[in-house]
């Protein structure tokens, strides 16, 4: 009988039934020697009795095995596996590693499948060069590099070389003594260049728009989607040390961007002294008020003047209402600017400024209309101030201003519980979705690891009956809907602030029993829900 390979079959586990068929011929296991005879071309003919007293070799199961499965031996057997298996290592690495082409990436849903991959496929912690860098198996790269040392420099799944891989892997390691700081460490020993990097997908290879993720870069981690999703390397200061003493360019534009605060020292420390990348960083930091940064920067000769979208440190400073930081700079030589009245205006309130507001508005309550309309979440932002967000509620922004996401998403996402009451004391809403990922702050606290923050929405403030439902909050479901009857059959698609799709028009019960929440149905067939 011939059977077919299983999906993404595993080498070991073929192995290993091979010796379970050579222990189950030695015990005369009737039903074996009937294979045996079957597939056998030496033992077609030979009954029981001889094949009993034969003392079978695992190279003679290993062969019967092979044309059960429709091989003419052993090696086309294998041939066939590790074929299969370069596919698989291929999406191992994918997943194992962080990727920075697509924002929406649940990284540590991908890092955990990449480890149970490591649990039902431990052969692929030896694959090839990439998924044991990836995998952190320090002796298959040894033997990997004994074989071909040019494989530090060999591009594999995605074109990514060997040792961004290593340095991009946050998948939890399969044995205790495999790491990815060592192999990145032979790596380097064996000749690996520390500037290895990959390009962003959509970016044109040679052009100045190609930016480069480098080994340093995925070190530290981060990104739009927080270190939560995109955690540093494990031992992303050992490692970072490791690749600028080896080498590693400290001018790095890509690296200080996505972690600028856990870079810049170390950074400082190897030599960045990029006056002009500094002085992007400036503008940075003086944009979200981390006047320490500010400091440290112009202590080392950051560019006071140079401009990053389109404006410089000090004008980013004052936009952002951070005039103790504005002030600074001025001291430090950055030449000042006349504001326009509105400029003016919304920089004062987003400094807090009430009495200069109130003021402003004697002279001219037209400020008020002119005013940027998005002003209540420019002030719930990273680096504002609870007095800056509440003057602006009193000034009667809206809490609810919605481009890219709501106000109280963003806090939810930082898990500022002072912030967010705040918000909502001044109206800011609880089901409000975003128009990219249809989630409510609930769902932005839950993706951005602030438990706390989820839970006390949950518990304590007006959620809607999705999130209810969703997040197995049932005993909120009554409250909700006496505040709320017809949230019982509203479907999903109007709680949508994008265009609907079709199958955005899902009840609640249809939702659930979509997703398999039986307990969920029960209660909503009990309610009435249709």
């Amino acid at each position: 009988m011939t059977f077919s390979l299983p999906p993404n079959p595993s080498l070991e586990n073929l192995k290993k039934q091979a010796k379970t068929l050579q222990k189950n011929w030695e015990a005369a296991d009737p039903a074996t020697l009937a294979r045996v005879r079957a597939a056998h071309p030496r033992f077609t003919e030979t009954p029981d009795q001889q094949l009993c007293a034969i003392q079978p070799q695992l190279s003679d199961c290993q062969l019967i095995l092979a044309r059960e499965y429709g091989f003419s031996s052993w090696p086309q057997l294998k041939a066939a596996v590790e074929a299969s298996q370069q596919e698989l290592a291929a999406e191992f690495v994918t997943i194992a590693c962080l990727c920075y082409d697509d924002p929406h990436f649940d990284h540590r849903s991908f890092h955990a499948r990449a480890h149970q991959m490591l649990v039902d496929h431990p052969e692929l912690a030896a694959a090839n060069i990439w998924s044991a860098a990836a995998a952190g198996n320090v002796d298959a790269v040894r033997s990997f590099l004994d074989t071909n040392p040019a494989l530090t420099a060999a591009p594999g799944p995605h074109q990514w070389l060997p040792l961004i891989c290593a340095s991009y892997s946050r998948v939890r390691p399969l044995h205790p003594n495999h790491s990815t700081y060592e192999v990145a460490k032979l790596l380097l020993d064996r000749g690996a260049d520390p500037n290895a990097f990959t390009l962003k997908h959509n970016d044109p290879p040679g052009s100045d728009r190609a930016r480069r993720f480098t080994a340093l870069t995925g070190v530290f981690g981060n990104g739009s989607t927080g270190l939560a999703n995109q955690p540093p390397h494990p031992q992303w200061r050992e490692l970072a040390e490791l690749l600028l003493n080896r080498g590693a360019d400290p001018n790095d534009p890509q690296a200080l961007w996505i972690n600028q605060t856990a870079s810049l020292e170390i950074l400082l420390r190897h030599g960045l002294n990029d006056s002009a990348l500094m002085g992007r960083e400036l503008s940075r930091a003086a944009r979200s008020g981390r006047i320490h940064l500010v400091r440290t920067l112009l202590a080392h000769g950051a560019q006071i003047d140079e401009k990053f979208e389109g404006k410089t440190p000090w004008l980013h400073a004052v936009d952002s209402g951070h005039l103790e930081v504005a002030r600074l700079l001025e001291e430090a030589g950055a030449p000042a600017a006349d504001l326009d009245p509105v400029r003016q205006f919304t920089s004062l309130c987003l400094a807090g400024d009430e009495r200069s507001v109130r003021a402003m508005l004697d002279q001219d309550p037209d400020l008020l209309s002119r005013a940027p309309k998005d002003l209540a979440r420019r002030a719930a932002h990273e680096g504002g101030s609870p007095k800056a967000l509440q003057l602006t509620l009193d000034l009667g922004f809206d809490p609810n201003y919605i481009d890219d996401n709501s106000a109280l998403c963003m806090v939810a996402a930082r898990g500022d519980e002072a912030f967010a009451r705040i918000l909502i004391a001044g109206g800011a809403s609880l089901t409000l979705r975003d128009p990219w990922y249809d989630s409510t702050p609930v769902g932005w606290a839950d993706f951005y690891d602030q438990t706390h923050m989820r839970d006390w929405l949950l518990d304590e403030c007006a959620i809607d009956l999705f999130d209810a439902l969703d997040y197995h909050r049932l005993d909120r479901v009554p409250e909700i809907l006496a505040r709320d009857p017809a949230a019982l059959n509203r479907p999903f698609a109007e709680c949508l602030t994008r265009e609907p799709k079709e199958k955005d028009w899902q009840t609640p019960l249809a939702r659930m029993l979509d997703r398999g929440n039986l307990e969920a149905v029960h209660l909503l067939e009990h309610l009435g829900a249709r």
